[in-house]
């Protein structure tokens, strides 16, 4: 199986919130609970997310609010935004798109469709991954096999150079830091000093980059790496007004 999609999910109702995680979590995805909205900035800068559900029932700009704040925090990689809301003004829920939401559902609503719409988003931003196989920007690797090609044409890498680059794939698009690296490489407990993963990422190109081929890995200055161009924005259809249960 592939890393599971990460969803940070915000639900001021604890009942609710238990609710929704069971069932998300029992569907294969990896769940984190959001805290209080101040927090939403720290909590994004520290995991590795892959979408971000919010539960809004109360009418007003608290929506909006929350969807500038996930913008706001979400600087190193676009981060997509589905809002779950029993608010059916359609000026609020224009004022939500507006302010950075992706797609918006409704109250009531089905399960199923909550799941589709999931997968919908995930398919167009996360990783092209399909079983234990990767593929991104021309480069295949077969995590079983352990086997990495660029264009066709195999790559002979370290372990620690296959390290790097599956967990670069796994989230393509997004910038990873020095430290995010070293922990995911390394581990967490791991006293190898940053410069290292400089060093170790200058190999890797050099070993992806056969006959002078475009590179694939990116360097955003004072922060990290990427592998691939960024996600672009997507934008659902303003005239949703929800589904059935």
């Amino acid at each position: 199986m592939s890393r599971k999609a990460s969803i940070l999910l915000y639900e001021p109702n604890q009942t609710i919130l238990r609710m929704m995680k069971f069932n998300l979590e029992m569907e294969g995805f990896a769940v984190v609970e959001a805290g209080e909205p101040g927090d939403l900035a720290r909590q994004i800068a520290a995991q590795d997310l892959d979408l971000v559900l919010l539960n809004w029932s109360e009418p007003g700009e608290g929506c909006a609010q929350l969807c500038r704040a996930v913008r706001r925090a979400d600087g190193t990689g676009y981060l997509p935004i589905i809002v779950v809301s029993a608010v059916r003004d359609e000026r609020e829920r224009l004022g939500a798109y507006d302010a950075g939401a992706d797609d918006i559902l409704v109250r009531p609503f089905s399960l199923p469709e909550l799941l589709a719409r999931i997968r919908a988003i995930l398919r167009r931003t996360a990783p092209a991954i399909s079983g234990r196989v990767i593929r991104i920007a021309g480069v295949e690797m077969d995590i079983d096999n352990g086997t990495v090609a660029r264009d066709g044409l195999d790559v002979r890498l370290s372990l620690i150079e296959f390290k790097i680059l599956r967990y670069l794939m796994e989230n393509a698009g997004k910038v990873r830091t020095r430290e995010q690296i070293r922990t995911a490489v390394w581990g967490r407990e791991s006293q190898i000093e940053l410069r290292a993963v400089d060093v170790r990422i200058t190999r890797l190109r050099r070993r992806l980059n056969l006959e002078s081929r475009p590179d694939v890995i990116r360097t955003v200055r004072s922060v990290g790496y990427a592998l691939g161009d960024q996600q672009p924005r997507l934008r659902a259809d303003p005239r949703l007004d929800g589904a059935e249960a």
